[in-house]
């Protein structure tokens, strides 16, 4: 259910009457029932929807009861049928994964619909009052529409935006009950860049996930554009401050600086973890404004929210462009203690009311935390001063921050500098229980570790199968030089470190995350291999929480932070360049590239295994999709091919601009630093990158004579598919210093158009490889000769630098 809550910051309020009116709506949307004044037939009906249409053959609708006058939804019993085709080959492709075709048509029963367009007069057009005469009378229908679940919170604080806002951008949604494919849902939602999606929430051994069949813009939509669709205002600035009391819960105030981007609108949606109790929200001229917060119904107002949505309602809209201020007062506790002084904070992006945490803004942050703890947060800490048992710090963004964020506990440090850059890590001296848990539990009973004496109980001769407490402060040293190491690495590679400065904090579990100037760096990082080992997270020779992971969280201060993503669909660019120049900074540590080939080994391995259906990994959908990767028929594909298909597609990428004559990569890693440097501070796109990268590709990578790479993110980005080479060679000698190496290359599973610059190689003693050459393959295979001065012992495609499985 969606209530008002009423802030009490200041004695003054919005107008009583405008307050009651929004109430009321608010109230009749959240009341809404069956009008059994508002009963029809129909026959041959129908409504479209851009690309899709609801075709009703017969049966009865009825009217929800209005809201402010308007009908805001309406109900279908009987027989119909949509037809829904989507606009592009990926999405028909991912729709066919969910429906076996990529054209939704499926027949329907019922039909439950809200909305706040035409949709109202455009069924009337075919509706008609029941004739007591005919066989079918709606009385059934009535029975099982009376039952009808309560409305979905989230549908009617959409459907107030808009009667409280621009109804040139409107909304409709419909839950059918399919004839084969069960309940799904329908949205075109013109707020939104995506405006139309058709879905359904699948329950599996794995979870709940909610299964985008499709998702594309409308022609209004794409019309309106990107930063049209963004919301009803952003966020220039923040002025935040928090105290922190010794229970770890805390109160926040929140000023945030916005700019106006609609003159209509008078609802903007914020987002504020659920643990967290907003109890005012003023303007700047200290009128105290109405707030909707999603609860759960039938509870208790404080600290019952459901859903980590607020939105705010102004007295009235300002103009486009307009400046103002929001004051939010808010209280919770969102820091647990995870045992032994760890703490963990669960709702790194939530502690602060924000509307797009995606978008560039100025920080300026305030901490009162307890005395005996040690506070870090993003951005320079400029005062810190300490008084009653509180530590006072202050914190602003150097330059403009996608987000912001902060650690504590009681932390102990080590500093290391990456030239100029000084690098700090921050660590405890115990694990987390949990952790201590799962360590001893992971330790087999006829393993045993030196133990103390016992207490009277046993011989001082018997080993005690309780290990040495985890200790993480002990690897600070070893940490902060990986670190300081990888910064200098990013450097020569990426340009210069974005920032003044680098902390890295100790967070409880197996996450990271790399904010501007702060990363979040899990506990098991900062335990020794051996120990990683001995609760089963290394596998095949890899250690992914080991120095790479480290590598990984600081790669996306340039990834990521300087520079951001335009959509869901462009997140693979900050996941996948973060991931392969992990990869290379392993690669140039000792024993480097034997740790490079087993992590790309490793990814592959991944990608190409089978789903519970029998599908790969890889096959679930192409990067393009990001986070909808995630699947019930695919749990971990976000994961699996954002992250490792992605890093295997900059490795190809560097490999097709390496200079074949030198053998110098300096051509792709120019490339990356010149991306930055034009892009930094943006949010960039898919097809951004692409028309970059081709300034720099050589004649060789030209296949379609268009100075295009079109062919390369086609097959490896909007499409899926690992192609399989079969591969056949011959050496003839020529003479003393002549060899012949010729061969042939048959290629399959993958799409007939689906081309590929192969790279062959000669291997000699010891297994070293020389680089004979690239080969183009495509359906109909490939033959191939190149002339060496040695005799290679065999020749083969390179494995190490293709993604695909050779024969």
């Amino acid at each position: 259910m969606l209530l008002f809550l009423a802030g009490s910051l200041c004695s003054i309020s919005i107008p009583a009457q405008q307050a009651n009116d929004q109430l009321e709506l608010m109230k009749q949307l959240n009341g809404v029932t069956l009008d059994r004044a508002e009963v029809y037939a129909i026959r041959k009906g129908r409504i479209t929807r851009d690309r899709m249409t609801l075709y009703f053959t017969h049966g009865f609708f009825a009217f929800l009861t209005k809201t402010g006058g308007e009908v805001t939804g309406a109900v279908f019993s009987g027989e119909g049928e949509i037809l829904m085709i989507p606009p592009t080959q990926v999405e028909k492709r991912n729709l066919a994964q969910f429906t076996q075709a990529p054209v939704l048509e499926e027949k329907f029963s019922s039909v439950y619909m809200r909305f706040t367009d035409q949709t109202a007069n455009e069924l009337k057009v075919a509706l008609r009052k029941p004739d007591p005469d005919d066989p079918e009378q709606p009385d059934q229908s009535l029975e099982s529409w009376a039952s009808l679940p309560p409305p979905d919170s989230e549908i009617s604080a959409r459907i107030l935006e808009d009667l409280l806002g621009d109804r040139s951008r409107p909304y409709f949604f419909a839950r059918l009950q399919g004839e084969n494919q069960g309940i799904f849902e329908i949205v075109d939602d013109e707020r939104q860049v995506e405006a139309f999606s058709v879905g359904s929430i699948r329950k599996t051994d794995a979870g709940v996930f909610t299964d985008v069949w499709c998702s594309f813009p409308t022609k209004t939509s794409q019309a309106v554009g990107v930063g049209a669709a963004a919301g009803p205002a952003k966020v220039l600035a923040y002025t935040i401050d928090i105290r922190i009391h010794p229970d770890h819960s805390l109160d926040g105030r929140a000023e945030l600086q916005l700019e106006s981007r609609s003159s209509k609108d008078r609802i903007i949606p914020f987002v504020l973890s659920h643990w967290l109790v907003l109890t005012g929200v003023v303007d700047e001229r200290g009128r105290r404004l109405t707030m909707v917060a999603d609860v759960a119904r039938g509870g208790p107002l404080v600290g019952t929210r459901t859903h980590d949505q607020i939105a705010v309602t102004l007295p009235e809209p300002h103009s486009a462009g307009e400046r103002f201020r929001l004051t939010f007062n808010y209280h919770g506790n969102v820091i647990a203690d995870v045992g032994n002084g760890v703490l963990y904070i669960g709702v790194r992006g939530g502690w602060y009311p924000h509307i797009d945490a995606g978008l560039p803004a100025r920080y300026d942050l305030t901490f009162h935390s307890p005395e005996k703890l040690t506070l870090v947060a993003t951005g320079a800490r400029s005062t810190e001063k300490s008084a009653e048992g509180l530590a006072e710090s202050h914190w602003h963004s150097d330059g403009v921050f996608r987000v912001a964020g902060f650690n504590l506990g009681p932390y102990i440090s080590a500093e290391r500098r990456a030239g100029k850059t000084p690098v700090t890590v921050y660590a405890t001296r115990e694990a987390e229980s949990s952790l201590e848990k799962q360590r001893t539990e992971s330790i087999p009973d006829s393993v045993a570790a030196p133990g103390r004496r016992g207490r009277g109980v046993g011989s001082p001769d018997v080993m005690s199968k309780i290990p040495l407490p985890l200790t993480p402060s002990a690897l600070l040293g070893t940490i902060a030089g990986v670190a300081a190491d990888a910064v200098d690495c990013f450097s020569e590679l990426f340009g210069p470190f974005p920032y003044p400065r680098l902390a890295i904090s100790q967070a409880p579990g197996n996450f990271g995350q790399g904010w501007p100037e702060l990363i979040y760096l899990p506990t098991l990082s900062f335990l020794p291999k051996v120990e990683r080992d001995e609760m089963g997270f290394s596998r095949g020779g890899g250690d992914p929480l080991g120095p790479a992971f480290v590598a990984h969280e600081i790669a996306h201060q340039w990834w990521g932070n300087l520079l951001g993503w335009q959509t869901y669909h462009d997140q693979w660019l900050s996941e996948g360049l973060a991931s392969y120049a992990a990869a290379i900074f392993i690669s140039r540590q000792k024993d480097g590239s034997r740790q490079f080939r087993d992590l790309l080994h490793l990814h592959k391995t991944d990608l190409l295994a089978k789903t519970k259906e029998g599908r790969t990994i890889e096959s679930g959908g192409p990067i393009w999709l990001g986070e909808r990767l995630s699947t019930s028929l695919n749990p971990h594909g976000y994961s699996n091919i954002i992250y490792k298909k992605s890093c295997w597609v900059f490795h190809m990428l560097h490999g097709l601009m390496i200079d074949p004559t030198t053998g110098s990569d300096e051509q792709f890693f120019r490339m990356l630093r010149d991306f930055v440097s034009q892009y930094q501070g943006r949010s960039v796109s898919t097809d951004d990158f692409i028309h970059h990268a081709e300034k720099y590709m050589s004649m060789q990578m030209d296949l379609e004579r268009n100075h295009k790479l079109d062919w390369f993110f086609s097959e490896w980005v909007y499409e899926t598919g690992v192609p399989t080479y079969t591969f056949q060679s011959e050496i003839r000698t020529l003479g003393a210093d002549k060899f012949i190496v010729q061969g042939s290359i048959v290629q399959s599973d993958v799409a007939k158009d689906f081309e590929m610059l192969v790279p062959v190689v000669a291997i000699y003693a010891r297994e070293k490889r020389v680089n004979l050459g690239r080969v183009v393959v495509t359906d109909a295979g490939t033959r191939f000769k190149f002339t060496t001065t040695r005799k290679p012992l065999r020749v083969a495609i390179d494995e190490e630098n293709v993604l695909a499985l050779v024969h």
